[in-house]
Formats: C-alpha cells, structure tokens, sequence
C-alpha cells in the first residue's frame, strides 16, 4: 500500500491550536520504493507545518517549511534504516477565504468553480523542460525508458526520500469568492487516464443521478479512471467547498456536463427547498483510500 490521505476538515481542534480561525488540511502522498515516505509524509507533514514559526504569519513559507523538514527528516530515518523509497504530496490548506497549494511530484489538485476547471498547478515531471534543465543543472540527467525518467529510474522529477531532486514548489495562494464547488485532489494512477473536464463530468453526473448524495462520488471517480485503463494505484479526495445540492442549481458555463432541463429544474426545487444558511468549508469529503493491486515500477 503506497498510498496515502490525510483529511484534516477541523485543522484547529486536531492540532489544539488557540486563537486561530477556521481552518482545514488535505492530503494526498504517492510512494514509489515502498511505502514508508508516504507513512512518514501523512504522519508528519501537518504536524510539522502547525509548529512552523511562520505558520501564523506565513502560511506560504510555513508549508515550504515544512515540506523541506518532513524531507530532511526522512533522509536521515531512511539512511539509518536503509530504506530507499520516496512519495509524492500535493496539499491544500484553507484558512478562512484563503486557498494554499503546494506539492512535489506528479499528485495533482483541481479547483472547479461555477462548473468549470481551474488550474492550480503543474506536476513536477521529468518531460517538463524546466525540470530536464534544474536536473541536469544537479548533475543528474534525463533519459527515455519506457517514459522520461530521472537517472533512468525515476519517472517524477521532485520526491519526498529522493534527497538529490526534491526541491519543493513555493506555495501558491488563491483568494476564494464563495463561487467555488469542489477541490478533486489524486495521484498520477488517477490523472494519467481521467483528464479534468472528463473528472467535472463525472462529478456532476453523480450528482445530478444521486440527488447531490456525495457518498460514493469519490468511488465513481476511481471506477472512471480503472475503465480508461489505469493498473496503477489510485487515490481520489473530492473536498466540496458548499453544499453539494446547491450545485444542482447553478448555471455551468460552455462546455460544462450539467445543462438545465426542465427535469432538472424541477429535482433542484424539490431538493433546494428555502435557503439555507452556508455549510461549513469542506465539510463533505469522500475518499477511496487505496487501490490494493500492485502498482507499476516506476
């Protein structure tokens, strides 16, 4: 089991923080070599970012920290232990209005707003130019076996445990607005076969067929990318930033899976009733955990 999530929807109380707004931490690591980076990574990662002193002030260079700590930290466990394995990380904090992004490798979150796609990163792989460029410029290099890999073996270009190319990305910030619906954060096993606009369709279908039940939304996510023929191991955290019914009712731009009909319009009256007060920030999450079929070397 390499894979890993953390969902931390009450950021303060678990942690024990005093005078801090609301806040809230998720998660996705992906190892590769075995699986103690990705243990070590979900158990560590929040808890160093907390005690960062920055971390009130700064939550950017708190998370850039933290990453390069729980890092550094690893190596020394893995050399002690002889270990010889790494993971990936995307994570995504929200403090009040505020959405944080930062990761390594090639896990990757999504932001959808009013129905539509925006993107907050860009994966660390090894095809990227700039990344060929920053390896060599280490002295490693980047070579073709089967798909571009770093010193022909890895096939991410920045690692948690993989100490000569780790190099996390600072920290991305973006302002929320309330107009934002769902954050669908998932390792490569997942984006490698289901693109964003096709993840935005399945959501919505979901939706549209359960009522707005969010229960299994995450596992037909998973069953969308094993149909397009991923083998790999899969993790998919689908974190909703307002009450998944309300999305029933809004009016998706061009492109967008839910279009109003007339059946429609009259299931989201049914469902919607009065207004009602604004849910708390990502107080509906779903994950499928881990994929138990051995995953590919990399």
């Amino acid at each position: 089991r390499l894979l890993h999530h953390v969902l931390l929807s009450d950021f303060v109380a678990v942690l024990s923080l005093q005078d801090q707004e609301e806040q809230a931490f998720f998660a996705v690591f992906d190892g590769h070599g075995g699986v103690d980076a990705a243990n070590y990574a979900a158990t560590h990662l929040h808890v160093n970012l907390a005690h960062h002193e920055s971390f009130s002030e700064d939550l950017g260079e708190a998370l850039y920290r933290a990453f390069r700590y729980t890092d550094e930290q690893f190596v020394k466990k893995a050399s002690r232990e002889h270990l010889r394995c790494g993971t990936t990380g995307v994570v995504t904090f929200l403090r009040g209005r505020t959405l944080h992004v930062a990761w390594l490798g090639d896990s990757q979150v999504i932001l959808v707003r009013r129905g539509q796609v925006v993107e907050l990163m860009k994966p660390h792989k090894p095809d990227r130019e700039d990344e060929k460029k920053r390896i060599e410029a280490l002295g490693g290099c980047v070579i073709w076996f089967g798909t571009w890999r770093v010193n022909g073996s890895l096939s991410v270009s920045r690692a948690i445990g993989n100490a000569a190319h780790v190099s996390v990305e600072v920290s991305r910030l973006f302002p929320l607005d309330g107009s934002e619906d769902y954050l669908i954060l998932a390792c490569d096993g997942f984006w490698d076969t289901v693109g964003p606009e096709e993840a935005v369709r399945v959501v919505s279908d979901h939706l549209s067929e359960n009522t707005g039940d969010t229960s299994m939304v995450a596992h037909k996510l998973v069953a969308s990318a094993r149909d397009a023929g991923s083998s790999d191991n899969i993790t998919v955290m689908v974190v909703f930033l307002r009450d998944p019914r309300s999305l029933l009712c809004s009016r998706p731009g061009p492109g967008a899976a839910l279009r109003p009909t007339p059946e429609r319009r009259r299931l989201r009256r049914a469902l919607l009733g009065p207004p009602a007060s604004p849910p708390t920030p990502a107080a509906h999450v779903q994950a499928q955990p881990r994929s138990r079929r051995p995953p590919p070397a990399v």
